[in-house]
């Protein structure tokens, strides 16, 4: 049985606007912080509806729970992304972590105890600088705009000793049924902010890293989606071929193609932060981190638990858990664990583990022209699917990743084109290489249309491809284990060469 068409979602013009991870009725600019006074520390503020954060307590004034570099998640689980098959030893260069940068700390030291002494020193600070946070609960939303540090001296928001730290906000609440990501977070990089280190913070209500002019890019790229017009996509630098290095210069590329300036907020660090009620959103911004974070209990309706969209290229998210994340009601893309959509290029996603995901929730996924990014040594549990691998997908590398306790399928390839009598470069998976994987479950693998894709050597047993793409599977150059041969319905697994 293939995956049942009812369950994914048609490329509609609004379908795709949201999958291409902007709102349905784009703005022009990102949006703004919310509008009103914020709530005093002091003053006890309700936590917005939807599910709760399980520490500290969001009703308290001061928190007990200490952040640490490896948060853990409240799920039980068996898997752990160190229990997965060992990776190819060959690193592929499609990767943007040579843009990461460790913060120095340089600057000035700028001790903070209340939310208004947090936004003055956010506003006074300088490349470098130290934002020092005193123990406590901060309450109102941080809005970050135009301030930055540099890739050699970042400015840092951090506890100040050890003593948990928690911001949070009084944040509107969507229904489980919107059909794009909340911009409303507690914490907004906006207009090109960037080179920032979050560090050891309990963040409820999420962050919003917006580039400048992203819903411009959005609508051109959703445009061409519509117009099946893939040609124009891949003409994008970094877009068509492998080339990391041109795709620096995608955004300035698209700046002059919609006539409004793209500016992103490059180079936003989460380290050893636990963000909850919502996660982190990117658009058009690039080469941020996320390591050692636990992001859970999402709110439905929100998002999934990390979005990377619209060109965020070269973020490295490593050694996160993500669990939790409320069922939407609209479709499965509003409530994945990490999602990479809207030609988003040159990631790293590694050593993450995403469990307790319900319905169709889908642990990593890629859509939408999102290509060349490496999923390496992750593990998913307690999900519909684990590794899922959707619209124009080209050259993603998933290696040594494990699936386990699935209710659809441990990996999956582009479902949709299941219907087609040949891959389409619209629509279809081109150059993906699936190896050193294992799946313990029902159906390992499944996919619908592909083309010069290599699969194996995987511990799969159940193969499930779609009638016609077992018609051309070996006319459209694919491989099965090193051979150009269909894969039987049941094979026998193998991790031989990894």
């Amino acid at each position: 049985m293939f995956l049942p068409r009812s369950t994914l979602l048609p490329l509609t013009a609004i379908a795709s606007c949201a999958m291409l991870a902007g709102a349905c009725t784009p703005l022009d600019e990102p949006a703004a912080p919310i509008a009103g006074s914020p709530v005093a520390t002091s003053s006890p503020v309700a936590t917005p509806a939807g599910p709760q954060p399980t520490s500290p307590s969001p009703s308290s004034s001061k928190t007990t729970a200490k952040p640490t570099s490896t948060p853990r998640s409240s799920a039980t689980t068996p898997l752990s992304p160190s229990s997965t098959p060992t990776a190819p030893s060959a690193t592929p260069t499609t990767s943007g972590a040579s843009q990461v940068t460790t913060p120095t700390g340089s600057g000035i030291k700028r001790p903070v105890s209340s939310y208004a002494g947090l936004l003055a020193a956010i506003s006074a600070a300088r490349p470098g600088d130290v934002i020092s946070l005193a123990p406590g609960t901060y309450v109102g939303t941080v809005p970050i705009k135009g301030i930055s540090g540099t890739p050699s001296a970042p400015i840092t928001i951090e506890p100040a000793g050890t003593g948990a730290v928690t911001l949070r906000a009084n944040l509107p609440m969507p229904s489980c049924g919107a059909s794009g990501p909340d911009e409303n977070r507690t914490i907004t990089f906006a207009s090109g902010s960037s080179w920032w280190t979050l560090r050891g913070l309990n963040i409820q209500g999420g962050v919003m890293v917006a580039g400048k002019g992203a819903s411009a890019a959005q609508r051109w790229l959703t445009s061409k989606v519509n117009a099946k017009d893939y040609s124009a996509r891949r003409a994008i630098p970094g877009r068509g071929v492998n080339d990391p290095v041109a795709a620096r210069s995608a955004l300035a590329s698209l700046s002059r193609i919609v006539g409004e300036h793209i500016v992103p907020s490059d180079g936003i660090t989460f380290d050893g932060d636990v963000i909850s009620v919502k996660g982190i959103h990117s658009r058009a911004s690039r080469y941020g981190v996320i390591r050692n974070s636990a992001i859970r209990d999402i709110a439905c309706g929100t998002g999934p638990g990390v979005w990377l969209g619209n060109y965020s290229d070269g973020w490295t998210i490593s050694g996160n858990t993500v669990t939790k994340v409320a069922a939407s009601t609209r479709s499965h893309y509003m409530q994945e664990g990490i999602r990479i959509g809207g030609a988003s290029n040159y990631n790293l996603v590694s050593g993450n583990l995403i469990t307790d995901l319900p319905g169709d929730g889908r642990a990593f996924t890629t859509d939408v022209d999102s290509s060349y990014n490496i999923f390496r040594g992750n593990a998913a549990s307690g999900v519909a699917i684990g590794f899922n691998e959707q619209m124009s997908g080209w050259g993603n590398r998933w290696e040594g990743n494990r699936a386990s306790d699935y209710r659809t399928a441990g990996f999956s390839i582009r479902m949709m084109d299941g219907t087609m009598s040949a891959p389409s470069r619209h629509s279809s998976s081109y150059n993906v290489v699936m190896r050193c994987n294992a799946a313990i479950g029902a159906k390992d693998f499944q996919a619908g249309g592909m083309a010069n894709g290599v699969l194996g050597p995987n511990s799969f047993t159940e193969i499930d491809l779609s009638n016609n793409l077992r018609k051309y599977f070996v006319a459209a150059n694919n491989l099965f284990n090193g051979a150009k041969v269909v894969p039987a319905p049941v094979v026998s697994p193998t991790l031989a060469g990894c």
